[in-house]
């Protein structure tokens, strides 16, 4: 018996010899084709962002040779009396756009996966998703006109009621609300889509099942639909919240950061600082502060937001 055993794992180990060889030339292929990608990431992505670290330990004005002066760059940052209050724009944009992110896109899915007849649900589909290739800049300018006391739409029909004009970014007490607001009602986006081919991932028999039992709308969503698209929930909330915290264009262009420090955010200030009033090494520790806050975010969702099933 033992005989046997041995003959049949030498055996074995032949033909896997014998596979791994058939493989080589395809496996010399990959690396031949890979090589050129990895190296162009390293030198594109990972050394500027090695470079910024080590830049954050130094004061450079982008001309002059750089001085090494340590942690003085963070003390510096931490030590800025408009750093508590970035901190907390930050967090309401954060946790006010990972919570846009997810309800909204969510419920258009919901609603478009269970709209008969089959041709409508396309329609509606695709003009739902045609707005995500409209640039950045031209939501902004549009928002920008919406929004604006004077002429903007929305204050016109709030004069219909009665309210008085909105100082929608004027105002320290809506600034940053408005920056929220840009995009409502918010469902046209790649989160919508995430969580739209998350559900039609679910089977039908669960489907099926859940509707012999009785199982109402909100039932089944509360105990099928979320549980199951947990790693969708999970994937959106990781990359609104990478965004929200990089993507300050719109605070630049429709605010700059006021009014007063209203909506300053840790984004605008790196770049302000480092390209405005050329403090590159202080706008890098800015930087390293992000990549750093951004790693521990992304290691607590992935590690929390697990899927149960």
């Amino acid at each position: 018996m033992q005989l046997q055993q041995k003959a049949m794992t030498k055996t074995h180990g032949e033909v896997q010899l014998r596979v791994q060889s058939q493989k080589s030339p395809l496996r010399t292929l990959t690396y031949f084709l890979f090589a050129p990608s990895v190296l162009l990431v390293l030198a594109f992505s990972y050394y500027p962002a090695l470079r910024s670290i080590v830049g954050s330990l130094t004061s450079w004005d982008g001309f002059n040779p750089p001085q090494f002066v340590g942690f003085q760059n963070y003390v510096q940052y931490f030590t800025n009396p408009v750093f508590p209050t970035e901190l907390r724009n930050l967090g309401i944009l954060v946790f006010g756009g990972i919570l846009i992110s997810l309800i909204f896109p969510f419920m258009g899915a919901e609603l478009l996966y269970h709209l008969y007849p089959r041709w409508l649900q396309g329609v509606v589909k695709y003009l739902l998703v045609i707005p995500m290739v409209i640039p950045v800049v031209v939501v902004i300018n549009v928002w920008a006109y919406l929004l604006n006391p004077s002429d903007g739409l929305i204050d016109g029909f709030l004069s219909l009621f009665h309210v008085p004009a909105v100082q929608w970014f004027s105002d320290p007490k809506t600034a940053l609300l408005s920056i929220l607001l840009i995009g409502f009602p918010w469902v046209s986006g790649l989160g919508f889509l995430i969580f739209l081919a998350g559900i039609q991932g679910i089977s039908f028999d669960i489907f099926d099942a859940a509707k012999i039992d009785g199982a109402s709308v909100f039932r089944r969503i509360r105990q099928i639909d979320l549980p199951l698209i947990i790693p969708q929930i999970r994937f959106v909330v990781v990359i609104v919240g990478v965004a929200m915290v990089q993507n300050f264009i719109p605070i630049l262009l429709l605010t700059d950061g006021g009014p007063g420090n209203a909506t300053m955010v840790p984004g605008l200030d790196m770049y302000q600082s480092a390209f405005a009033s050329s403090e590159y090494g202080y706008g890098m520790a800015i930087g390293t502060l992000l990549f750093i806050g951004l790693l521990i975010f992304t290691f607590l969702v992935l590690r929390f937001l697990k899927p149960r099933t």
